[in-house]
């Protein structure tokens, strides 16, 4: 009885499993778990900006620093006690003025010693040549008689110079900032005095991007303006640096500009404005987030018929807002600016906004 039991047990189990089969097999397609049909292709929303052609070139701004043509800081050459002191605060000097000393009482002792070893051995070094003109001395005598001079003539000539040391003098016509030292003070060699700057003529010091690197030259006027004090002028190029800078690609340039009236104040910040002559190259202007950098290069994503598409360009200026597109971009290409990361190639995009409030003109 057992064994017809389960015989029978097994005989309706492949029946219910036959059925199922059946079942599965007859249902429609593409009607599974539910009858659910498959999900669509997610579409996303992106921002667009229309680069407009224009012509490359125009202006060029950037900021320099405004410092003086010649600036040092005037310091004590030797140790010694401050026994005199010409400099004051803010005074204008000429070139060769007495603006220090510090005690030289020693080294002018050890000078009148000296000169007066330098009469003797001048003497000595006389009488020994007229004896040697009447062979009453021998070549010996003669030559130790001159060496004997020049070696008197040695240490006059090196306290004197110890002497000019003693001296602090103006080694440009200029202005003094604050003096910071006292008459009766004690200066060690190198204690500044004071800071001389030549202001009646400044040096604008800034620099221009690689692809600008040669469109000015020594002598063209450049247009500075300092905003704050509402004061414009023109300064001349007076040199350019002799290589362009690995690290920011850039080339520096130093301008000479007129301070005569004092209108500028050197350490201050003035807009320079670069007058370029445009060319015969038009080039598209995009925002900087729209361009991503792989193996191959620059690319950007456009938008043509509702899918993105990739187009490799070839890059000019560029800004912390703007690139210039030389070449990859046709007139009309609406290039996404929003939802890079998540772009592919073939993708479903819409364009939900066009970008036109911010210039992203490269001046």
């Amino acid at each position: 009885m057992k064994h017809l039991l389960l015989i029978a047990l097994s005989s309706i189990l492949l029946v219910a499993c036959g059925s199922k089969d059946d079942s599965a097999k007859g249902a429609p397609a593409g009607k599974g778990n539910g009858g659910k049909k498959g999900g669509a292709q997610r579409v996303l929303n992106v921002e667009g900006y229309v680069a407009e052609l224009g012509l490359l070139g125009k202006n060029f701004q950037t900021m320099a620093t405004l410092v003086p043509k010649n600036s040092v800081s005037l310091s004590a050459a030797t140790s010694g006690r401050l026994v005199s002191l010409k400099a004051k605060d803010g005074a204008i000097v000429k070139k060769g003025t007495l603006l220090a000393k510090i005690d030289d009482s020693e080294l002018r002792a050890q000078l009148k010693q000296a000169q007066s070893n330098k009469m003797l051995a001048e003497q000595k070094e006389q009488r020994v040549r007229s004896l040697f003109e009447k062979n009453g001395a021998t070549k010996q005598d003669l030559e130790s008689a001159e060496a004997s001079l020049k070696s008197a003539q040695a240490s006059v000539e090196l306290i004197q110079a110890q002497l000019a040391k003693t001296e602090v003098r103006a080694p440009f016509s200029g202005k003094l900032g604050f003096v910071d030292v006292s008459v009766g003070a004690w200066l060690n060699s190198g204690t500044p005095i004071a800071e001389l700057s030549e202001v009646d003529r400044l040096k604008a010091k800034f620099s221009l991007p690689q692809r600008y690197a040669s469109v000015i030259k020594v002598g063209d006027k450049i247009s500075l303006k300092d905003s704050e004090r509402n004061v414009e002028k023109f300064g001349v190029v007076s040199a350019l640096d002799a290589v362009i800078s690995e690290s920011s690609r850039t080339r520096r340039v130093m301008v000479d500009v007129d301070n005569a009236k004092g209108e500028l104040i050197a350490g201050s910040f003035v807009s320079v404005n670069v007058a370029m002559e445009a060319s015969n190259v038009q080039s598209f202007t995009i925002p900087s987030e729209a361009m991503i950098l792989d193996r191959e290069g620059a690319y950007v994503f456009v938008s043509q018929g509702g899918k993105a598409k990739i187009k490799h360009i070839t890059t000019g200026l560029r800004t912390p807002m703007s690139v210039q597109v030389l070449s990859g971009l046709d007139v009309g290409d609406t290039v996404i600016v929003s939802g890079i990361v998540s772009l592919r190639p073939g993708v479903d995009v819409k364009i939900k906004g066009l970008r036109h409030s911010i210039n992203y003109e490269v001046e």
